[in-house]
Order: structure tokens, then C-alpha cells, then sequence
């Protein structure tokens, strides 16, 4: 437990100090044989107005026989404090003497600082000083903290001031209920982190230097444990799960330095806090690639130069020239790699800085996208766990907002707090706490936004009905799209046949859908029941009127 008890030497310089003469009319005869000690100054909010100072003797050494009081004030938007008030001097009697003062509240009135000392014949205490903001007790309670309540152990350590109300520190007791996880450490400020587990505390604005009618606030953080890093590996390691998962790939851009973030823990820790993240919100887990129940991550050293995959200026700014970037990378990865992931979805954090105002691109829907950590703008190291106010640090926002768009969601602009607002939005001036879709109106229970994330087979726990669509993969007991051209005529029903021991079989017939004058489609979808690499093409028999149609063998590989 411990008490912050705050001393503000340098305002005492800056607001020139000088101590009145000793000899007043309230001095005693008294005998003493040393000076007193400090002073108790305790600051009182009461249930309306500012604070209210008393100053009573220290409870050891020396009585004295005078304290002295003196006050300044600092008025709003003005940077220099206001002339210090006359010392008041209040008769000590007895160990329970006090003196009081009621700080000035006025609209024009910022903050107020206040100092005592103790005075008995033997000498003064020095001086004991504390400044204060003039405001009421509701401004000061604290009812929530603007830190992640996730955070990997390698954070160390938390300083004290995230606990203070306003970032503005008052006389609070600190406490730990789990010291074995989390404590404080009072001499060096900060909150210590030393193992994996629910670190609990109190925060009490009720002790012998503070006095609030506010309650104790109880906090609970969530500390993950270290990450296991595996030894950096070039290619995909085999599975130990089957079905879709994502597979990580940290780049390291020609010509710009890495931060070795992959082999430093923060990749993982990024990983580990997006999906603790997307737990407390939506209740589910993204599947990352794992080996031997490690993330499984490829590290490759790109032949590109940033300039090469600037997402917004690859081949021109628009959109298609920014989705450049991620075939250049999925195509060189796949060479590396000795073959496409097939059923996997790939998410490249790129240790470089590729431009200004973004932190990541994905294509959508699709399954390839990247993140940029390695930009200024992306990743706060002094204090990027913290999160303040956003409760999510910008990395992994980063990722789970990218893996979203890959679903289908794009920039819906219904909450300046949504974690998928993007450009095309009016976004927030202020950093307001990350939230996923909070009034349930734009992705999640339903495609508002482009897609129902709900719907798809990309969580741990097994759930979602489909797969993401990908180019070229079709799954079993999905339905995939095979045929939605467009036709002049009415020829006749159209077959998709499977090539089987060398043999076109039909396996489905589709019935021919008017769209308008001269516009025909089928929109063929076919539903696999087996996995593998399978051969199809379109068919429509002769008739009396046209020669049969055989359409280009096609390949669609059903990975799962």
C-alpha cells in the first residue's frame, strides 16, 4: 500500500518564497529542545465546492507553538501565478490544533497552491506546500481508467499518474490486492508488473493527506503472459490445426532499419492483445497460424524499397493502385515460401514506414493484408500498450481492423469511435475509447457495412456458417460460385461438369435467369463434398438452333 504524498519545490522557487520573521505575539514560553517536523497538510473535498486545507501538527517530535499558512492563486489561461497572500498565523495549543482554509473558487481561478510550516522557539520546519485544482469533488472521483485492461508483462512497470484523476496527482492510496502479480513500488511511482494474471487494486481518495466523499475504485488488469518466440523461420511450418487461419509474415523493407519486433515480443504481444481485445467486444478469437502452440510467423527481407510499397502512391493514388502492395508482397512471399498458402489468409506487418495517415490496407473482401507498425504514426514504444483513452493500442487496432476489411466490412461511418471508421468519414477530434460496431447495426449481426463478420469461419471457437471468399478455393459443404456471366440468348440450361477418372461428368444443371432485354445469367454455385484439387467447366448442349457450348477447364482447389 501506499500513500503519494506530493512536495512541489520548484513552484516554491518560482513563486519566490520568503520565510515572515519568527517572533509574533503568539509565542510561547514553552521549553523545547528541537524544531518541529513538518506539518500534516490534509486537502478536504466536501459534496459541493473546492477544497478545503487543514494543517495540523506533525504527530512526532517537537510541538510547535505557531502555524503558518500562505496561499496563491493561478488564474485560468494565464502561465504566472498570481502574488502570494499575507502568512496567517494560528496558535498552537495542543497536539490536535489545526488551521483551516477554504480555497477561492471563482470561474477565473485555475489552481491553487498552499504551504504551512511549524514554528516553536527552537526554529521553523521548513516549509510543506501542495497545489490543487480548484474544481469540485466530481471532477476528481475516479470511475474508470483510460489504460487497456489487457497487457502484456513486458510493460514492467505503469507510473502512477494513470491512476490520478485528470493525469493530475493527489494524495491517493494505492493499493494491491494481488502482490504477487502487481504492486507498487512508492519511492520510484509506478505500478510493477511481475507475473501472468489478474492484477487487482484499489484506488482510495480516503487517508490521513485527502479526504473526498468519493468511493473506492476498484481495478482489475488482465497481464498476458510473456510470449514463446520461435526461431525465425522463412517458410510456413506445418499445421497443427486444420481449417482456415491466418498466417503472419513479418517483413523487413530494403533500406529502412528494422525494430526486430518479431523477435522483441511486441509482434506476439500485438497478436495476443488484438485477440484479447476482440474477446471482450464480440466474445470471439481470430485462428493465427501456430506451431507447437507458438504463433507461427515468417519473417522475410523484402526486395522492395518503402517507396515501392507506399500503399497510396504505388501506381498513382486510387485504389487500385493502392491494392499493388499486397499482390507485390503475397507473390513474393509464395516464392519464398515454395508454394501459395492455400486456405490461409496473410497478414504482413511491415517494419517500415510506406506513407503518411495510414497504418494498414487490406484488400476487401480478400485474403491478404498488411499493417505498419514500423511508422512513426503506428506505434507508440514509450507508451503504446497504455492506450490511454482508447483502451486499445494502435498496432493491434491495426490488425484487427485490417483482418475485419478482409471479411467485406469497409469504412461505415455511423460511430466516430468504431473501430473499422476510416477515410470517407467525419472522424473524431478527440481519442475517444475503441468500440466494434457498439450499436450492432453495421457488421456484426448484419452486412450494413458490407459484410456480417458473424457469419464467417474464421474464429476459434468454430463458429460461422461460410468461408471468406478467395479467388480460385472453394470449400466442402460451402456453396461456390463457378458461372455468373452474362449471356445475349436464351440458349438452354447450363451444366458444370467435373473432370473424373478422365471423364466429364455433369454434376449440376442451372436454369437460365432473364436480367433483362438481351441480359441472361445462371449464377452457377456448386457445393463441394470432397477436398482437393478439382477440374470444372461449363457445358450446354446442342439444339436445333445452336451448336453446344464447351467452355476453358477451370481449377478451384477445396482446401477443407
Amino acid at each position: 500500500m501506499r500513500t503519494q504524498r506530493l512536495t512541489i519545490k520548484t513552484v516554491v522557487l518560482a513563486l519566490g518564497f520568503s520565510i515572515i520573521p519568527l517572533a509574533t505575539s503568539f509565542e510561547s514560553a514553552w521549553a523545547c529542545s528541537a524544531a518541529p517536523s513538518l506539518p500534516i497538510v490534509k486537502t478536504i473535498w466536501g459534496t459541493s465546492g473546492g477544497p478545503i486545507f487543514t494543517v495540523t501538527p506533525a504527530k512526532t517530535g517537537e510541538l510547535p507553538t505557531t502555524i503558518y499558512y500562505a496561499y496563491a492563486v493561478k488564474k485560468v489561461s494565464k502561465d504566472s501565478w498570481e502574488p502570494w497572500a499575507a502568512w496567517v498565523p494560528t496558535q498552537v495549543t495542543s497536539a490536535a490544533e489545526s488551521a483551516t482554509f477554504t480555497a477561492p473558487m471563482a470561474e477565473e481561478n485555475d489552481q491553487v497552491t498552499f504551504s504551512a510550516y511549524a514554528y516553536n522557539n527552537c526554529g521553523s520546519s521548513g516549509q510543506y506546500q501542495v497545489t490543487r485544482k480548484l474544481v469540485t469533488n466530481e471532477k476528481i472521483a475516479m470511475t474508470d481508467l483510460n489504460i487497456a485492461e489487457d497487457l502484456p508483462l513486458s510493460v514492467g512497470t505503469i507510473p502512477t499518474y494513470f491512476f490520478s484523476p485528470m493525469s493530475y496527482e493527489i494524495s491517493q492510496t494505492l493499493t494491491s490486492k494481488n502482490p504477487v502479480i502487481c504492486d507498487f513500488d512508492e519511492s520510484a511511482k509506478v505500478l510493477k508488473l511481475l507475473s501472468a494474471g489478474q492484477c487487482e487494486f484499489t484506488i482510495s481518495q480516503n487517508n490521513e493527506l485527502l479526504a473526498t466523499p468519493n468511493p473506492d475504485l476498484t481495478q482489475i488488469i488482465n497481464i498476458l503472459p510473456a510470449p514463446k518466440i520461435l526461431p525465425e523461420a522463412q517458410k510456413d511450418r506445418p499445421d497443427e490445426i486444420n481449417g482456415f487461419q491466418i498466417h503472419v509474415v513479418y517483413v523487413k523493407v530494403k533500406g529502412a532499419t528494422p525494430h526486430n519486433y518479431y523477435q522483441s515480443g511486441d509482434l506476439s504481444n500485438w497478436l495476443d492483445l488484438t485477440n484479447a481485445w476482440m474477446k471482450r467486444k464480440l466474445g470471439k478469437e481470430f485462428v493465427f497460424d501456430t506451431y507447437e502452440g507458438s504463433y507461427d510467423v515468417s519473417t522475410m527481407s523484402s526486395k522492395y524499397l518503402p517507396d515501392d510499397l507506399d500503399i497510396k502512391y504505388a501506381t498513382g493514388n486510387t485504389a487500385a493502385g493502392r491494392a499493388q502492395a499486397l499482390p507485390k508482397l503475397r507473390a513474393e512471399f509464395i516464392e519464398q515460401n515454395g508454394s501459395d498458402l492455400v486456405g490461409k489468409n496473410l497478414l504482413f506487418i511491415v517494419d517500415a514506414q510506406l506513407g503518411k495517415g495510414y497504418c494498414g490496407f487490406a484488400s476487401q473482401p480478400g485474403a491478404t493484408a498488411l499493417t505498419t507498425p514500423g511508422s512513426d504514426k503506428c506505434w507508440y514504444l514509450e507508451f503504446g500498450y497504455l492506450a490511454q483513452n482508447k483502451k486499445l493500442n494502435d498496432a493491434s487496432s491495426a490488425i484487427a481492423h485490417e483482418l475485419i476489411h478482409n471479411l467485406g466490412v469497409g469504412h461505415p461511418c455511423a460511430s466516430k469511435s468504431d473501430l473499422m471508421i476510416g477515410e470517407g468519414c467525419e472522424m473524431s477530434k478527440e481519442n475517444l475509447e475503441t468500440t466494434l460496431d457498439p450499436q450492432r447495426k453495421e457488421y456484426i449481426g448484419t452486412s450494413k457495412g458490407g459484410a456480417n463478420i458473424l457469419d464467417f469461419k474464421v474464429w476459434k471457437d468454430g463458429s460461422g456458417s461460410k468461408y471468406p471468399a478467395s479467388s480460385g478455393f472453394c470449400y466442402i459443404n460451402n456453396p461456390c460460385l463457378v458461372s455468373n456471366g452474362t449471356w445475349t440468348v436464351a440458349r438452354a440450361d447450363l451444366q458444370i461438369q467435373e473432370k473424373i477418372a478422365g471423364k466429364w461428368k455433369t454434376i449440376q444443371t442451372f436454369k437460365i435467369i432473364k436480367l433483362g432485354t438481351k441480359k441472361y445469367s445462371f449464377n452457377a454455385s456448386i457445393t463441394p463434398t470432397a477436398k482437393g484439387i478439382h477440374f470444372y467447366r461449363e457445358y450446354i448442349p446442342a439444339n436445333k438452333k445452336y451448336t453446344a457450348h464447351i467452355g476453358w477447364q477451370f481449377t478451384k482447389t477445396v482446401p477443407y
